[in-house]
C-alpha cells in the first residue's frame, strides 16, 4: 500500500480502505457475531492480523456479548473500539446493550450491514432473499435512533474513509457514546484502486467551568464545617482518583460512594463506604462528583427533608439530557470533567489558609468512623459464617479475604449489590480494580456482566477477573456465547454465582398488597427461578473448571481453588447455594 500526495490510498478494492483507516485510527479490535455482507472485510482483516497488524478480529456468539465485550474493554483501557453486526437482526439483538452503552457514556463505532440492490444491479448486492426480508422503510438505523450519538448511512464510497473517521471522533468526544454506521454490501464489495485519506484528526479539548465557578466552589469547600462528598463513576478517568485524594486530605472531606469504577481508595481513612443517607442531618455542604445521573437519593425531592446542606453537582453532564424528567434539587451545577476540575480545585484550596485544627479534628473523627464501620461489617459476617444456606454476607466477606489489587470485580447483581459495595472492598485500592456492570453510570439493565468481565480481561490479561452474577442475572446473560468465547480466544475468567433460587428483587408483593393473595397464600408471582439447574456443568461443556457450593465451612477453601485455577488460564465458575 502507498499513499500519493493526493491523500490517497492505493488499496485492492473498498473493503480494504476500511480496514486500513480503522488500523490509522489505532482501534485494537473488531468484535463481531457474523453476518455474510462483511466478507470482504473479513478477508482483508485475516490479512493484517496474519501479518501481526490491527485491529484484531474477534468473532463472538451473539451481539450482546459482543457488545457488553466492547464496552468492557473501553472500560478498562479508555479506548473505543468496532463492532460488525448482521443487518436489522443483528442491530436488533443488541440494541439493549446499545442503548446500555449511550446511557454509560461508551463510546463505540457500530457498523451495520445492509442491503440496497436485488436485481443483479450492482456488484455485491442480490445476496438473497433474507436481505429483502431486512430492508427497513426509512432505514434500520431509525430503530435504535434514540440510543446511538450520531448515525449515517453512506451512499458513495468516495468519502467513506472521511466518514468512518468522522464518526470514531464523535464516539469518543464528551459527552461519549456509540455513534451507527450503516454500512451497505454494495460499498464494501466494491472494486477499486485508490481512496482519499481524510486529514488527521484531533479530539475537542476537554470540558471544565469557568474560574468564578470554581472559585465560588472552593469557598464553599473552604468555609463548610461537615462537608461530604459523594462519586459514582469518577473513577472512569484513573487520574482523577488521585485527585480527588488530595482534595479529601486537604479539607479531611470523607468520600462516600457507589463504586460504578474504582474511585477512591478503600483504605484510606476518609473513605466512608457507600451509604452517605447517616450522616446528611449535621452536612452543611453535598458535592456530588460524577453521579447526577444517579444521586445517592430517591425521590429527588427527599433531599430537601433530611438536610438543609449546600447541593453542589459536578459532571460532564449535570442537568442529565437523557433524561425526561429529572428534578434533583441544586445550588450550584459545575459542567466539568473532573479530570481536569478537581486538580484545578486543588491548586484553589492549596492557595487559602485553612483553619488546621478544624480540619485535623475533622479528619480525626472521620478515621475512627472509617474503623467503626469495618469493624461493625466484619462483625456481622463472622456471626452468620455456620449459617445454612449460606448468608450472603459470609460470602462475600471471603470473597473480599482471598483477593488483592490485583482483582478485578465486575459485578451484576441487585438483591446483594449493596453488601458486595460495602464488604468486597480489598482490592479497590488501585484504579482499574472494579466496574459495575449493571450500569456504572446509570442503570442500564441485566445481561451485560460476563461480556464486560472477558472485554475487561481482554485490556488487562495479567489481572484475575472476576464476575459476580445474580442467579437472575446470570440466566439474563448469553451465558453460551460468553463461555464460548473465553474458551475460543482464551480469555479466561471466573463467575461466581450468588444463587438464591430467585428473583429476590422482585418480591414487593406487601408493600402494596399486605393482606392480598400473594402474602395470604404464600404465591409470589414474578418470584420464581427454579428448579435450580446444576449451572456448574454449564462451564464442563467449555473445559471449564467448577463447584457447587452448599456448605459454609467450603466457601473460602472453594474460593481459592477456583482463584488457582483461573490464574493458571482456566475458566471457572463458583455456584453458590445462598438463603434467599
Amino acid at each position: 500500500m502507498c499513499e500519493s500526495s493526493m491523500a490517497e490510498i492505493t488499496v485492492e478494492d473498498a473493503a480494504h480502505g476500511y480496514v486500513e483507516m480503522l488500523h490509522r485510527l489505532g482501534v485494537d479490535y473488531v468484535f463481531s457475531s457474523p453476518g455474510s455482507e462483511f466478507i470482504p472485510l473479513w478477508e482483508h482483516l485475516a490479512r493484517y492480523n496474519s501479518e501481526g497488524k490491527k485491529p484484531f478480529y474477534l468473532n463472538i456468539r451473539h451481539e450482546s456479548a459482543a457488545l457488553s465485550m466492547a464496552k468492557g474493554y473501553y472500560m478498562a483501557s479508555g479506548r473505543a473500539q468496532v463492532l460488525l453486526t448482521h443487518v436489522l437482526a443483528g442491530l436488533l439483538h443488541g440494541a439493549m446493550e446499545l442503548k446500555a452503552a449511550y446511557t454509560d457514556q461508551i463510546p463505540l463505532l457500530l457498523m451495520v450491514g445492509q442491503n440496497r440492490t436485488h436485481d443483479g444491479e450492482v456488484y455485491g448486492g442480490t445476496p438473497g432473499p433474507p436481505y429483502l426480508s431486512f430492508t427497513e422503510v426509512g432505514g434500520q438505523q431509525r430503530l435504535v435512533q434514540p440510543y446511538v450519538k450520531w448515525g449515517a448511512s453512506p451512499e458513495t464510497n468516495a468519502n467513506i474513509l472521511a466518514t468512518i473517521q468522522r464518526a470514531y471522533q464523535i464516539a469518543s468526544s464528551e459527552v461519549k457514546g456509540p455513534v451507527l454506521l450503516s454500512v451497505s454490501r454494495e460499498l464494501l464489495f466494491e472494486k477499486t484502486d485508490t481512496m482519499r485519506l481524510p486529514p488527521k484528526y484531533v479530539l475537542p479539548t476537554p470540558i471544565t467551568a469557568e474560574p468564578k465557578v470554581l472559585h465560588e466552589l472552593k469557598e464553599m469547600l473552604v468555609k463548610a464545617e461537615n462537608p461530604l462528598i459523594y462519586t459514582r463513576y469518577l473513577g472512569r478517568s484513573h487520574g482523577a482518583v488521585a485527585s480527588l485524594v488530595e482534595l479529601a486530605e486537604l479539607l479531611s472531606v470523607p468520600v462516600f460512594e457507589t463504586p460504578g469504577y474504582m474511585n477512591f481508595p478503600t483504605n484510606h481513612r476518609l473513605h466512608m463506604g457507600t451509604s452517605v443517607s447517616p450522616y446528611l442531618k449535621e452536612a452543611d455542604l453535598l458535592l456530588v462528583i460524577d453521579s447526577s445521573s444517579w444521586p445517592p437519593w430517591y425521590p429527588p425531592g427527599s433531599i430537601r427533608g433530611s438536610t438543609e446542606a449546600k447541593i453542589v453537582f459536578m459532571d460532564i453532564d449535570p442537568i442529565q439530557l437523557k433524561y425526561p424528567t429529572y428534578g434533583y434539587p441544586a445550588d450550584l451545577l459545575v459542567k466539568a470533567d473532573s479530570g481536569v476540575a478537581i486538580p484545578q480545585l486543588v491548586e484553589l484550596v492549596k492557595a487559602e489558609k485553612l483553619g488546621e485544627p478544624m480540619v485535623q479534628a475533622r479528619g480525626e473523627r472521620w478515621a475512627a468512623e472509617h474503623k467503626r464501620i469495618r469493624d461493625e461489617l466484619e462483625k456481622k459476617a463472622l456471626a452468620v459464617k455456620d449459617e445454612t444456606p449460606i448468608d450472603p454476607r459470609w460470602l462475600s466477606y471471603c470473597i473480599d479475604q482471598v483477593i488483592d489489587e490485583n482483582t478485578v470485580i465486575v459485578n451484576e447483581t441487585i438483591t446483594h449489590g449493596s453488601m458486595i459495595h460495602q464488604y468486597i472492598e480489598r482490592n479497590r485500592v488501585v484504579p482499574g480494580t472494579r466496574y459495575e456492570s449493571t450500569g456504572p453510570v446509570a442503570h442500564t439493565g441485566l445481561g451485560q456482566g460476563m461480556g464486560i468481565a472477558l472485554g475487561v480481561k481482554l485490556a488487562d490479561p495479567d489481572k484475575t477477573v472476576v464476575a459476580l452474577e445474580g442467579d437472575g442475572t446470570f440466566n439474563y446473560n448469553p451465558v453460551l456465547a460468553c463461555l464460548g468465547a473465553s474458551q475460543e480466544h482464551g480469555i479466561p475468567f471466573m463467575t461466581v454465582i450468588y444463587n438464591n433460587g430467585c428473583y429476590a428483587a422482585m418480591k414487593g408483593h406487601a408493600r402494596y398488597y399486605p393482606e392480598g393473595h400473594s402474602v395470604t397464600r404464600d404465591q409470589y408471582y414474578g418470584v420464581s427461578c427454579g428448579p435450580t439447574p446444576h449451572y456448574a456443568k454449564l462451564v464442563e461443556a467449555y473445559d471449564g473448571y467448577s463447584e457447587t457450593v452448599e456448605d459454609p465451612k467450603e466457601v473460602k477453601p472453594s474460593l481459592l481453588r477456583a482463584l488457582k485455577q483461573v490464574r493458571e488460564g482456566t475458566l471457572t465458575l463458583l455456584d453458590v447455594r445462598l438463603r434467599q
